[in-house]
């Protein structure tokens, strides 16, 4: 399905993000008129899997636009790449942001970038959120690596810390996942909204971490930020980026090999294992969403057994995590 911009301006937003770069990775000829075009997606309610369009694009204006068919999007995606001249390029052209965790895919990231900017007499700003629900350790990584790698660091974080959100309006779920909107998205947002140069934000999405990110292209225009994000270590495998963290001497951390992120436990994607591991690793932390959890008048809880609709709060958990190591020290 195609249609002119006389129909329809939402790519406006995307034309004038990508003004002026060659992003060279996402020119495909189109299936369905056969004429050379920018491969782009867009957020749209609804389906997990976004939309795939073809932007034909003539003296910087779009003069066309092309909706891809499922099967036309999953051929298409098989030719989309990311090259390094054109992640050169746009760090030549743009301010520059890396969205840092802490995490091996973001630091793997961080670094590949820092180097490739230099390459070009460019510099990156590494952009860590503080949700307010990580530990306190996540972010004494995060600025110890900054430094290490000398790259400057900007903080972000939410008007409304999470345990005062949660109050509110509950503990995050997957039907009702108000965090990573109010804990990630906007403050990011509103950091970028005072950057008034062109600019970029990468992260560390890779295709290897789930099917559904592999139904990603590597470069999109996002619309909360309003400028393009780009994932350009989209393609690496997991060994890939293993090996490039272990052989540059990048500052190493426990936190890697615990399973899960730590900069967020807002509770939305946490297991079982996970608190249990949270017990271990911070009883502060694990104590203060224990506490939330009795003053949520919901009576909601960070987990909850979908088959069994059962809940378990965390002081449950709790008491037995404290059973099973005396067992363990019985045994012993």
């Amino acid at each position: 399905m195609s249609s002119s911009p006389k129909n329809s301006r939402w790519w406006t937003p995307v034309e004038e993000a990508f003004a002026g770069t060659k992003v060279e990775g996402l020119k495909v000829r189109c299936p369905m008129c056969g004429e050379w075009g920018t491969v782009i997606t867009r957020w749209v309610k609804g389906p997990t899997v976004k939309p795939l369009y073809i932007l034909h694009i003539k003296w910087g204006k779009v003069r066309k636009v092309c909706e891809l068919e499922q099967e036309q999007a999953n051929e298409v995606r098989t030719q989309v790449t990311l090259k390094k001249n054109d992640v050169k390029h746009l760090l030549e052209t743009r301010e520059s942001f890396v969205l840092f965790s802490g995490g091996k895919d973001s630091l793997a990231t961080l670094y590949y970038l820092r180097d490739l900017a230099r390459s070009v007499g460019r510099e990156v700003t590494a952009l860590f959120i503080d949700t307010t629900a990580g530990l306190p350790e996540t972010k004494k990584y995060a600025k110890k690596v900054c430094k290490y790698l000398g790259v400057n660091l900007e903080i972000a974080k939410p008007e409304k810390d999470f345990f005062t959100l949660a109050k509110e309006w509950g503990i995050p779920s997957f039907g009702k996942r108000w965090c990573c909107r109010e804990l990630k998205i906007k403050p990011v947002a509103d950091f970028l909204a005072k950057i008034q140069k062109p600019k970029v934000i990468f992260d560390g999405i890779r295709a290897a971490e789930s099917f559904i990110r592999s139904q990603y292209i590597p470069i999109w225009y996002h619309p909360s930020f309003n400028c393009l994000s780009v994932s350009p270590i989209f393609d690496w495998s997991d060994e890939e980026v293993y090996s490039f963290i272990y052989s540059n001497g990048i500052p190493k951390t426990i936190l890697h090999s615990i399973g899960t992120s730590t900069e967020c436990w807002c509770g939305a994607y946490k297991t079982e294992t996970d608190f249990k591991k949270l017990y271990d690793l911070d009883k502060d932390m694990f104590h203060k969403l224990e506490k939330l959890e009795g003053e949520i008048k919901t009576g909601y809880t960070f987990l909850f057994n979908k088959r069994t609709r059962k809940k378990k709060p965390l002081k449950v958990l709790e008491k037995e995590i404290r059973e099973e190591k005396m067992n363990g020290k019985k045994k012993s």
